[in-house]
């Protein structure tokens, strides 16, 4: 699959391979949902299997979501910096789900474990890892802020801002609610499932920071798909009540991010 990128300059190869990295992740989830099944093993009481397919999921649809988004928006303008963080970004998530699967098939945590001085600097550079996810975020909802105020059609203005919100926020709240996981001191996996949502795993007394790392991660997902679904249906794209709409759910969702941290 080629995403067509009509920005020569700004075209980058690896540009496909971060689509189809994120097709490729979404593919093996089934697998992994059948593996922890499969797998007699446990993990803090939990299938080792149950984080990659989590991890899975999220990264899959994160590395959909960002080559979706930077097809569109080098369509319409510039990226500058594009080419050289988009393999950066590529390489990150590539470690990412490397180490996690590599964990799991040794039926050990890929997270906070400091058993040895190796799985210690992995777990260091997977946050290293984390941080440039968030930054290719952050920098890509920076470009589709220009196009808001550039773009000639107003559908195209509406769907920029979309990704500006959606993408900037994810940028800049991923990792303050990655933080509140790292100083919880206790990976994903570590809560007694009779207080967790299936498959989720979340904790539901309050103490668990992983509810508002999830509303921060979606961010980029969520509101570009409410711009444009609000291009579509209204396509004279009545700017006022669209614009005001996604402002609103922005900080909707910055304010329920920030309450749901414990």
């Amino acid at each position: 699959m080629k995403l067509g990128l009509s920005k020569p300059s700004d075209r980058w190869p690896l540009q496909d391979h971060l689509f189809w990295s994120g097709a490729f992740m979404l593919a093996i989830a089934p697998l992994l949902a059948a593996a922890t099944g499969l797998d007699e093993r446990a993990l803090f009481g939990r299938s080792p299997w149950d984080k990659p397919l989590r991890f899975a999921l999220s990264l899959g649809v994160y590395a959909v979501t960002m080559a979706l988004a930077a097809q569109w928006l080098l369509a319409r303008t510039r990226v500058l910096g594009w080419r050289w963080l988009s393999p950066v970004v590529l390489g990150a998530l590539v470690f990412e789900m490397s180490w996690i699967l590599v964990q799991a098939a040794r039926g050990v945590d890929s997270h906070f474990n400091e058993r040895t001085a190796f799985e210690d600097l992995m777990f260091g550079l997977m946050g290293v890892g984390a941080a440039l996810l968030s930054l290719g975020a952050f920098w890509l909802g920076l470009a589709a802020s220009r196009l808001t105020l550039s773009a000639v059609e107003a559908k195209d203005r509406l769907i920029a801002l979309g990704i500006a919100l959606g993408f900037a926020g994810t940028g800049l709240l991923l990792p303050w609610t990655g933080e509140a996981l790292v100083d919880a001191g206790r990976s994903q996996s570590a809560f007694e499932a009779r207080f967790a949502v299936p498959l989720l795993g979340w904790r539901l007394d309050g103490s668990d920071p992983r509810p508002a790392h999830f509303v921060a991660a979606h961010l980029m997902q969520g509101l570009p798909l409410v711009a444009v679904g609000l291009a579509h249906i209204n396509p004279r794209c009545r700017s006022a009540a669209s614009v005001g709409a996604l402002i609103a759910l922005a900080v909707s969702a910055a304010v329920l991010t920030l309450w749901l941290l414990p």
